[in-house]
């Protein structure tokens, strides 16, 4: 806990921006091969900080459930279920990397590159169940406030 906020909280992006950052290493990796030493090392070092975030997430559930009521134990269990479908998918990723490094071989960089885009879509998921979760206050007021000033503008244009 820092500030009465559970770090995960905080800590939750690093793990994002190291996995999403080495999967576009990959795909530079095509054109130079020297960005797939860069790309493996970027994506354990995500799939590590990204391991740490997950084994905390429990004192984060439980934050969750006591201080937003908006969020119900399912959305609780997608946002888990993406986030370990991710997890699963950016290992394999840095296995099939660590192959093709070893082999030079093109097919386990193409097949990297695959299960990382597809790791990457099972994240960008998780993510935005995690902001649904964390946001759905002020989205429900900010949607309330803009129906109110399309009617308003409606009301004004006739």
């Amino acid at each position: 806990m820092l500030g009465g906020v559970p770090l995960r909280l905080l800590l939750v992006h690093a793990p994002i921006g190291l996995l999403l950052f080495g999967t576009l290493l990959i795909l530079i990796s095509f054109k130079w091969t020297s960005f797939r030493l860069f790309a493996f090392i970027t994506l354990v070092a995500g799939l590590l900080s990204d391991a740490v975030d997950f084994l905390s997430e429990d004192r984060a559930e439980e934050y969750a459930e006591a201080n937003l009521p908006s969020v119900t134990e399912a959305m609780i269990e997608n946002h888990e279920h993406f986030a370990l479908y991710s997890l699963i998918a950016f290992s394999i990723t840095v296995v099939l990397l660590a192959i093709g490094y070893r082999a030079k071989g093109k097919l386990c960089i193409i097949l990297s590159f695959v299960v990382a885009l597809i790791g990457a879509g099972l994240l960008a998921d998780a993510g935005h169940l995690g902001g649904q979760m964390v946001y759905a206050k002020k989205l429900k007021k900010t949607s309330v406030s803009i129906k109110m000033r399309q009617t308003s503008s409606i009301f004004f244009v006739f």
